[in-house]
Order: structure tokens, then C-alpha cells, then sequence
């Protein structure tokens, strides 16, 4: 009873900070402005669509409704972040502020969720700690202030890592299922997270050397299936809808173009995204639709990318880099500010940052030589980095990897403290 008191605590901290930073940085939180219908941008899409969803407008482009009038079916983004938005949007709160709130509040549950979680493998004080440096950590609030994705991919990400490690302890169908759910969730905010199967489900699954392999292969595809009963109903959507096959969304091509380009490949940019790299389209077809501007913009990417292959070694550098805070970082907290960040937060998190790895990466040896399997709290930050490898790099996206980061360093920081009271003891005796 007492642990959770501590917990609710700690999540009524994350609340009221959350809540102050959101309406503190509301003039900066755009990067250049607040416009009369949301920030520019990814929040400006998942926001609009929230609200033509809620209308009864359906899964369509909000930039050509808005601007044009006209009807395009869209699959931008992967729809589970602004179907939940538009069901605050049904109910008459579908304002900017509004949806703002509900990402704080989803903010806030991870906090709680973390606790709750983290307890069950690591331990109370472990599991505390956790929850207080998902509440107060800059590079996990910071993404709290505004209508974008990573907030609920970072509250799926926990309970990714709750799934995994229930598998692995626990043994059971129910938890390889419960498992296959979140990453089928995961998978509706943010494609990539469908590699989460192999980077957890797979050696949660099958690394357990007390059942039978049949048993192991069984619960692998339980969680497999599970997800994919999770997504079927989104890609079997985009399929029915669209020129050319869509599964999860068409937002591979554009960020393929908007990475590979000279801007991108050489100078201060090198390993960062420009608009200014995608090409003109113009809808000359009859029927042209999303997947049609999908399929040029991907070849737009890949050509340059098979004309620069010798400078394409640097670029993904550059990308892990940025990334991780390792390449021109003071850079990136001005880059940072386009993507919703005001330049004080990103100045915070980045001072935030680097203690934080350093004590994540002493958490990762603790758990290792104690014997708990590290894939639940490592998968999250080889997710990010591959991503880096295949767009760019960039702090925001690295936000699923930020509550492992936090994990991991309150592993080390109890250690550090439990060491640091053993010896004021010996010295005491």
C-alpha cells in the first residue's frame, strides 16, 4: 500500500509539471508559432484528423481538406494516436489546448505505469526511481508540450518491456498474448515497432530453457498473431483504398526523399531532414492518390541513395550521432526548436542527457551480471537506432528509447546509493 502511495505521488508531481510546461512553453512550443487550428507540422496533421475524424470525414489528407477542399484518402501516420484524440474531439474537446491536455495526461499514466511495471522485475526502490526520472526527465516531459505520437509510443513502449518481462517470468499464453497486443498497438503509432517481435517476443519466447521448444514456438506465434490481429483491420483498410498496396502508412516515401538529398548529405545538415529535398508532385492522373505520391517520393530517396553510396557510411553516422547527442548536439537543440521544442527544454534535456546514459549504461551490466534479461529494456533504444539508420537523426524520435534510459539508470543509481550506505555503516561500526 505504501509503494503505491509513493507512486501516485510521484505521478501527481509528473502531472502538475507536465501540465505547467505545457502551459508555460504554449508561445514557444510550435517552434515558430501557434496557428489558429494547431502547431504546423506532424501536430498539425494529427490534430486536424482527430477533428475530421470526430466530424465523420474518415481517415482523409486534412491539408487538402483544408487548404482545397478536397477529398484524399490518407494514411499519413498510423491512425491509433489521433483515433484516440478524436474521441475527446466527439465530445466538443477538440480544441489545440484540449488535445494538448490529453497528451499530458498520457504523459502522466506512463509515469504511473512505469512504477507499477518496473516494481515487478526490478524491485521497490528500483521501481520509484524509475517512475521519478520518467517524471522529471526533460527528454521524456519535453514531448508532453505538444500534439505528437512519441508521448503514446512512449507509454506503449512500457508496457512493451511489462509484457516481455511477464512472458519470460510467468511462461504463460496470456502473457505472450498480452505481449502480441502492446506491440500490435505500438505498431499503430509507429511501424517500426513491429521489429519489436524480434527484439523481444523472440528471446522472451524462446530463450527459456525450462519448457519445450514446442511450448516456446507456440507462444512466439501467439504473440505474433495476437499483433497482427491488432494491425489486420488498419492494413486490410489501406488495401480496399489506395492506388497501389499501403500497409501502415505511406510516411516511408516522404522521409526517404526528405533525408537523401545534398542538403542532408553534405555541410551542417549532414545526417538531419529538409523539406527542401521533396520534389514538386503534381497530381495529373485521374485518381492520383497518397500511394501514387508515396511511390515517387521513395524512388526520389532511393535514387539518390544508389548515387551516393559512397557517402551514405558518413550520413548514417552522422544520423547515430545526432541521434545520441554525439554529433554537433548544441546544433540540435536549435534544430530541435522547428520540431516543437522550445531552445530552453532542449538545452535542459540535453544537460539531462548524458549523466543519464552513462548511468543507464552502468544499469545495463548490473542487470546483466544479476542475471535479468536485458532484450525488454534494450529492444526500445536498437529500435531508435536502426530508425536513425534508415532516416535520421533526431532527438524527438529517439523518445520510445528515453524510458529505458530511465530504467536502466535507476538500476544504477540504487546500486550507487546502496553502496554509498554500506559504506557510511562500515565507517560508522
Amino acid at each position: 500500500m505504501r509503494y503505491l502511495v509513493a507512486v501516485l505521488l510521484v505521478t501527481m508531481v509528473a502531472f502538475a509539471l507536465r501540465l505547467a510546461y505545457a502551459w508555460l512553453a504554449r508561445d514557444g512550443v510550435c517552434g515558430t508559432e501557434v496557428l489558429t487550428n494547431g502547431c504546423a507540422g506532424d501536430s498539425w496533421v494529427y490534430h486536424n484528423s482527430a477533428n475530421l475524424l470526430a466530424d465523420g470525414k474518415g481517415f482523409i489528407s486534412p491539408a487538402d481538406w483544408v487548404y482545397r477542399g478536397q477529398v484524399y484518402p490518407s494514411a499519413d501516420h498510423p491512425p491509433l494516436f489521433f483515433v484516440v484524440l478524436s474521441l475527446f474531439s466527439y465530445v466538443g474537446l477538440d480544441s489545440w489546448f484540449a488535445h494538448q491536455i490529453v497528451v499530458v495526461l498520457i504523459g502522466t499514466i506512463t509515469v504511473f505505469v512505469t512504477g507499477i511495471a518496473i516494481r515487478e522485475v526490478f524491485g521497490n526502490w528500483v521501481g520509484i526511481i524509475a517512475a521519478a526520472f520518467v517524471a522529471l526527465n526533460p527528454n521524456v516531459w519535453i514531448n508532453d508540450g505538444n500534439v505528437l505520437s512519441e508521448t503514446p509510443a512512449i507509454l506503449c513502449m512500457v508496457l512493451v518491456m511489462w509484457a516481455g518481462y511477464r512472458l519470460w517470468y510467468r511462461r504463460s499464453f496470456k502473457a505472450a498474448a498480452a505481449l502480441g497486443l502492446v506491440v500490435g498497438a505500438s505498431m499503430l503509432i509507429r511501424p517500426e515497432s513491429g521489429i519489436l517481435l524480434l527484439f523481444v517476443a523472440a528471446p522472451m519466447a524462446l530463450l527459456r530453457r525450462d519448457a519445450p521448444w514446442r511450448d516456446r514456438i507456440l507462444r512466439l506465434l501467439a504473440s505474433g498473431a495476437v499483433a497482427f490481429l491488432v494491425v489486420a483491420p488498419w492494413v486490410g483498410y489501406n488495401l480496399t483504398r489506395f492506388n497501389h498496396p499501403v500497409t501502415l502508412s505511406t510516411g516511408f516515401g516522404i522521409t526517404l526523399a526528405n533525408t537523401n538529398c545534398d542538403i542532408t548529405y553534405y555541410g551542417d545538415r549532414t545526417g538531419y531532414w529538409s523539406p527542401e529535398c521533396i520534389p514538386d508532385i503534381e497530381r495529373t492522373t485521374p485518381g492520383w492518390d497518397q500511394s501514387d505520391d508515396e511511390q515517387v517520393l521513395r524512388e526520389t530517396g532511393l535514387d539518390y541513395i544508389r548515387s551516393h553510396t559512397k557517402r551514405f557510411s558518413v550520413v548514417v553516422a552522422a544520423r547515430l550521432g545526432r541521434m545520441w547527442n554525439l554529433y554537433r548536439p548544441l546544433q540540435q537543440v536549435q534544430l530541435d526548436y522547428y520540431e516543437g521544442r522550445p531552445v530552453w527544454a532542449n538545452r535542459l534535456a540535453l544537460l539531462v542527457f548524458y549523466p543519464t546514459a552513462l548511468l543507464a549504461i552502468y544499469g545495463v551490466v548490473l542487470t546483466r551480471r544479476r542475471g535479468i534479461p536485458l532484450s525488454p529494456v534494450i529492444a526500445p533504444v536498437l529500435v531508435v537506432t536502426l530508425s536513425a539508420v534508415i532516416t535520421f537523426g533526431h532527438a524527438r524520435y529517439r523518445a520510445p528509447a528515453e524510458v529505458a534510459l530511465c530504467v536502466l539508470a535507476a538500476v544504477g543509481v540504487v546500486e550507487l546509493l546502496g553502496r554509498l550506505r554500506r559504506r557510511w555503516t562500515t565507517v560508522g561500526v
